[in-house]
């Protein structure tokens, strides 16, 4: 779930310096960006362009089928018996002030809840169902209801499969807990309801991945809620299908003999980050920029997957791994992803979502070595000599060391939610002690002590494999690092490594440059302008872009770099000003909490110049101000 970043995330202060050359008191001349604002890029696809998934079984029964029976295929929709998991029985779910029973009366399944000492009685019926209980790491499943505005909001009331049990989640840890009488339904960080199905401003939400071609609208004072289906079909991942039957249907027909189109994109040679952003519209911590998106569109035009890094709960440690919640978005701190452009589907059928390897081959499960052997051929040679384990054993499997299953600390650990390591790490005991993560080795070697593990790890392989100089370089910084030698271990554009590098630029700025710094060392503009020329990566440019204009808005050179970076940015324009702008937005609410108004609203200010017609910036600045 994510609305704006400065509403998701819950800012402290994270250690922006209130060292180094702040600007003098004198209104300054600051960076003008050319005049209109841009223009946001309308949508080119359209809810009535989907068609849902029916159609496309005529023409291909067998993908189909392999959908139809999938974990996409089945992940949710209206109640009934096969959907529900969980023992609509009226078997009661004790709290502290109510007792809640969850029943099916008639056709319908709902939630009778009995206040103990009133008595009062009050029905919420359930009008949608997301998730089946499949995931191996502990499945779960969501409930909804609908209401008079329209909207279809989150109830409190989950289910675990793999615990058997109910769950809720608290407020002020937000962590989920089994409901107990000691806790009350109004301590349940969902009680009343207000989570929405679908993507709407102002308003809390379960984003669009719950479904497909999920839209959520203000219509007067209440909601139009759209979806095709709460299961992922075809449409969600090969985009509108509406006018590909209508061309293909007269083909058949013999009404259109020479087509220039088939009406839908091929997911045929899709380069890798294209591929990655399928998977990534769902399987990502993503900030939205802009509402309404659709499949078909430009991911990101509606979403950065990088924003969630700046904050200080990013949900990643320093190498990737989750330290918080998270998806499988961590695979791009993968070294197979980074010197390997591995994908999703060079280990999962997109279709049946069973397992296979690099060459399309079906795999046994997710234990079945080959999804690494077919890439690491040598190591299926003699499988002992590399792993040490013998062979077929749980130890000798290649993910049970580098993939191991790991809870996810921002669940809590009162329920099962673990998840494989998408970071395919290498085991190193001590290191993962250091950054609080219990190593794949202590997961089935818990009589040993991590050094005893890491003693064996060394006389088997050594030093192993040297980290990726983007994560070695930020694991060198420590408190008493000068800016000159944090900005030649954190400032490389010449490394490859996106996610890492755009934490590691974050954290440059947030510690080491302050607004409107009278000086900053020529090398470090250097680099943040080196960031900020390039084009491939928009999340990363914004972030540089943000950072000159934060510390160096009262330089003539840097004010004259960023309007001409802007007059030739042409299509990736909104794309980058929405990321830059919500950077700064974001410094001035950093600013604002810990009571620094005037740089609020110098921050605020410079985030308005940015984007002009962002009502929320102009509330922050207006709040600020007062």
């Amino acid at each position: 779930m994510n609305t704006r970043l400065i509403s998701t995330i819950a800012i402290l202060f994270f250690g922006l310096s209130l060292t180094g050359c702040s600007k003098s008191k004198e209104k300054q001349k600051r960076f003008q960006i050319p005049p209109p604002a841009f223009i946001s890029k309308r949508s080119h696809v359209n809810f009535s362009d989907f068609i849902g998934s029916e159609q496309c079984g005529e023409c291909h029964q067998g993908i189909y089928t392999d959908w139809e029976n999938s974990t996409h295929g089945n992940a949710g929709g209206e109640p009934d018996e096969v959907t529900m998991i969980a023992p609509f029985n009226g078997s009661p779910i004790f709290f502290r002030d109510v007792t809640v029973y969850p029943e099916k009366n008639d056709h319908h399944y709902q939630f009778r809840i009995i206040h103990n000492k009133s008595m009062k009685e009050q029905t919420i019926t359930v009008e949608a169902v997301v998730g089946g209980g499949f995931m191996t790491g502990g499945g779960t499943q969501t409930y909804f209801g609908k209401y008079e505005d329209g909207t279809y909001k989150f109830l409190p009331f989950d289910y675990s499969q793999a615990e058997k049990s109910w769950f809720v989640q608290v407020k002020g840890s937000e962590v989920w807990v089994k409901p107990t009488k000691h806790i009350s339904l109004n301590q349940l960080y969902n009680w009343p309801p207000h989570r929405v199905l679908g993507e709407m401003d102002k308003i809390s939400n379960c984003q669009n991945c719950h479904g497909s071609q999920i839209i959520g609208k203000k219509v007067g004072k209440n909601y139009k809620t759209q979806f095709t289906t709460l299961a992922i079909n075809c449409e969600s991942c090969h985009g509108p299908a509406k006018k590909h039957v209508s061309i293909m249907s007269d083909i058949v027909k013999g009404k259109l003999k020479n087509p220039t189109t088939i009406g839908i994109n091929s997911l045929t040679g899709l380069s890798t980050t294209e591929s990655l952003n399928l998977c990534f519209q769902c399987h990502a911590v993503k900030t939205p920029l802009k509402n309404g998106y659709l499949p078909g569109e430009n991911l990101q035009e509606y979403y950065s997957l990088r924003l969630a890094l700046l904050g200080n709960q990013n949900p990643y440690g320093v190498d990737g791994r989750i330290k918080t919640f998270g998806y499988q978005q961590n695979h791009l701190f993968s070294d197979c992803f980074i010197n390997g452009a591995m994908t999703c589907t060079s280990c999962h059928n997109p279709h049946s979502q069973g397992y296979q390897d690099i060459n399309r081959q079906k795999l046994v499960d997710r234990f079945d070595d080959r999804q690494c052997t077919a890439c690491h051929s040598s190591k299926a040679n003699n499988v002992s000599a590399h792993t040490f384990h013998q062979e077929k054993s749980v130890g000798s499997n290649c993910v049970s060391c580098h993939m191991p299953f790991r809870q996810h600390a921002g669940i809590g650990h009162e329920i099962k939610f673990t998840r494989s390591d998408h970071t395919i790490a290498i085991p190193r005991p001590l290191y993962d002690r250091s950054q609080g993560f219990e190593s794949a080795c202590l997961q089935c070697h818990s009589d040993q002590t991590e050094d005893a593990l890491q003693k064996n790890v060394n006389q088997w392989w050594g030093d192993g494999k040297v980290m990726n100089p983007v994560i070695a370089n930020r694991l060198m910084i420590n408190n008493e690092t000068t800016m000159m030698k944090a900005s030649s271990l954190l400032l490389q554009p010449e490394l490859n490594h996106s996610m890492g590098q755009y934490a590691n630029v974050s954290y440059f700025i947030k510690r080491y440059l302050t607004p409107g710094m009278v000086s900053l060392d020529r090398s470090i503009k250097d680099k943040l302008i080196a960031y900020a020329k390039q084009d491939e990566d928009i999340d990363l440019k914004a972030l540089a872009m943000a950072g000159l204009h934060y510390s160096q808005y009262q330089n003539p050179e840097i004010q004259l770099f960023l309007t001409e970076q802007l007059e030739k940015m042409n299509e990736i324009e909104e794309s980058v000003r929405h990321r830059w702008g919500l950077i700064l937005d974001y410094f001035g609410t950093v600013f604002y909490l810990i009571g620094d108004r005037p740089r609020a609203i110098e921050c605020y200010e410079l985030a308005k110049e940015v984007l002009p017609d962002d009502d929320q910036i102009a509330e922050n600045l207006r709040k600020a101000k007062t």
